[in-house]
C-alpha cells in the first residue's frame, strides 16, 4: 500500500510540474495622488477595482499577489473577497524576486499580480518573456498582460484591454 501511495504522489507531482503557469499582470487602478508614494485609490479606481471582479474571476486564479502599496491592495480587494483568497503582499521593488517566487512556488497555477506601471517590464522579463514589451504611460490603467510559462519552452505574452466601467473618468497617476 505504501508503494502505491508513493507512486500516486510521484505521478501527481510530475503531472503538476508539467502544467503551464499563467500569470495575469495588471497595473493598480487610478490613484488619488501621484505625489503620494502610498496613495490610496481614487473614486474612479475603486469603480475599476469592482469592475475587474468578473474579468479576473474568469481566469480562475489560485493566487493573488500585490505590492506593499495601498493602491495595489485596494485594486485586488474585491477580487480576493469574491474568490476567498488572501493576497500575497510583496515589496514594490521586488519584481525579480516575485517572478522567481511565482516560477518556484506556483508552477501550474494561475496567478494574478497587481503591480506598478514602471516595474511591469521587469516582472515580465523575470517570468521569461522575450521580445518587445509595451510601456504603459502614467495614464494607462486599462490593460492586462497574460503571460503563459510552459513547463518546457518559451514564455508567451499577450496584451488585452479591460472593459471600462461605466462613467469611468480618466485620471493621472503612477
Amino acid at each position: 500500500m505504501r508503494r502505491f501511495a508513493f507512486f500516486f504522489c510521484f505521478f501527481f507531482a510530475v503531472l503538476l510540474g508539467a502544467q503551464d503557469t499563467t500569470v495575469v499582470l495588471l497595473r493598480h487602478a487610478e490613484r488619488q495622488s501621484i505625489f503620494d508614494g502610498d496613495s490610496p485609490l481614487a473614486e474612479a479606481g475603486l469603480r475599476r477595482a469592482q469592475a475587474l471582479v468578473p474579468l479576473l474571476e474568469g481566469f480562475r486564479p489560485t493566487v493573488i499577489c500585490t505590492s506593499d502599496r495601498k493602491r495595489t491592495q485596494q485594486t485586488m480587494a474585491p477580487v480576493a473577497a469574491k474568490l476567498g483568497l488572501v493576497p500575497l503582499v510583496r515589496p514594490k521593488g521586488g519584481s525579480e524576486a516575485l517572478a522567481a517566487e511565482i516560477l518556484r512556488d506556483h508552477r501550474g497555477q494561475t496567478v494574478v499580480v497587481c503591480w506598478h506601471h514602471d516595474l511591469m517590464k521587469k516582472l515580465a522579463r523575470g517570468l521569461g518573456v522575450q521580445g518587445p514589451v509595451p510601456y504603459w504611460s502614467l495614464d494607462t490603467y486599462d490593460r492586462l498582460w497574460i503571460i503563459r510559462v510552459p513547463a518546457k519552452g518559451a514564455a508567451t505574452f499577450e496584451e488585452r484591454r479591460q472593459s471600462a466601467p461605466a462613467a469611468l473618468p480618466t485620471a493621472v497617476g503612477g
